[in-house]
């Protein structure tokens, strides 16, 4: 009998150590309530380390409660107790749920799953604010774990896809850029803009026909998005040097948009790569005349007359007769003056510009203008002494 009253009371004291322990989580929880922060994540890790509780689900989810109420305060001191505290709630509340066999707290837990999103979310955007772009893709990852949990009812927060592909993107992380702005996409989300940053993406990774074919299937689904159209001529011009197909898009786009003097620019140029030199001057004077102020147009059109020049010029050289050499060479120079104001204007929008000073030193050279000549030599030398690279200008 005395035996028997020995192993109770064994049985006892083993049921007391227990409940001490559990005891443990029990007042963290409690100086969680309280707002006793430091002391909730002390209590905590003592009951964690402990092996009777070390398996015991509740000190997970408390573990997880006070992570959370670490990563939502605004306290410096309470938030540099744990780093990623919001990651590691989330994993602790994982863990509850693992080693809870009968389910019982997955309910509990759900209820705070809705914060928890909210606080990724926010701390992605903070790290996104930060130029943290790894960190911001990586809390969007986490936001989007989170919201596969029963409770949001299968419902996809699109936009939080497309700011974890945006964060991949400023961040250079291509291979993830490409999954999740691919799955915006493929969800309707993001305009013409995804399919922008997603053809960037791959032509990062090299893979310009996806590229293409991706901005392709953004005109077919969206063939009025001027986003898409510009992206296409720009493609088409600068990527595959396909002045023709560049034309037929900058067409598209001036059948909705006339007064766009970038469309007549992009238009110069294709006609100009084409060999079609008519049709690309009056593009570009079709440019300066709905924006006139546009400096590429005025130095692209008056360097194609000026061109125009220097060919008629050099094959005066080719004429012996003395009469018919002067008056080639007078035609040259009169094709020199027409070029004349449209590159003094580009002077004047952009004053330090190098290839528009160059220029207008040769053309008043030409046309025996020396003194704005030497006026744009003290130009050019002024510009070269500033950057530091000074020298002789050629006189």
């Amino acid at each position: 009998m005395r035996k028997v009253t020995i192993l109770l009371m064994g049985l006892l004291f083993v049921g007391y150590v227990a409940s001490a322990q559990k005891g443990k989580v029990t007042s963290a929880m409690t100086y969680m309530d309280n707002g006793e922060l430091e002391k909730a994540w002390q209590t905590i890790q003592i009951a964690e380390k402990n092996e009777k509780t070390a398996n015991y689900y509740k000190t997970y989810y408390v573990k997880g409660r006070i992570l959370q109420k670490i990563g939502e305060s605004k306290d410096p001191k309470i938030k540099n107790l744990v780093d990623e505290p919001l990651k590691k709630a989330w994993e602790s509340y994982q863990k509850a749920i693992q080693l809870d066999e009968k389910k019982k707290i997955h309910k509990t837990i759900e209820i705070y799953l809705p914060m928890l999103n909210a606080d990724f979310i926010n701390a992605a955007v903070e790290d996104f604010k930060k130029k943290d772009f790894k960190s911001a893709m990586e809390y969007f990852e986490l936001a989007l774990e989170v919201g596969a949990d029963p409770v949001f009812n299968g419902a996809v927060d699109t936009s939080i896809i497309y700011n974890a592909g945006l964060s991949a993107y400023n961040g250079k992380l291509w291979n993830q850029a490409i999954e999740y702005l691919g799955k915006a996409k493929d969800m309707g989300y993001g305009g013409g803009a995804v399919y922008v940053l997603l053809k960037n993406a791959y032509l990062e990774k090299g893979d310009t026909l996806t590229g293409l074919k991706v901005l392709q299937e953004g005109f077919h689904k969206n063939p009025t998005d001027k986003t898409i159209i510009f992206e296409l001529i720009n493609y088409y011009l600068l990527v595959e040097d396909n002045s023709q197909a560049a034309i037929d898009y900058i067409n598209k786009a001036l059948e909705q948009d006339t007064s766009n003097a970038s469309l007549y620019f992009a238009k110069g140029l294709a006609l100009d790569k084409l060999g079609d030199h008519d049709g690309a001057i009056q593009a570009y004077k079709e440019s300066i005349a709905k924006d006139p102020n546009y400096l590429n147009a005025y130095y692209n059109l008056g360097a194609m007359i000026f061109n125009d020049g220097v060919t008629k010029f050099n094959k005066c050289n080719d004429i012996m007769d003395n009469e018919k050499f002067k008056e080639c060479v007078s035609k040259a120079d009169e094709i020199f003056k027409e070029s004349l104001p449209y590159l003094e204007k580009a002077h004047e929008l952009d004053p330090k510009e190098i290839n528009t000073l160059e220029t207008l030193k040769v053309l008043y050279y030409r046309l025996h203008m020396y003194d704005k000549r030497d006026q744009i030599v003290k130009e050019l030398d002024a510009i070269k002494n500033a950057s530091g690279n000074s020298g002789d200008t050629q006189k």
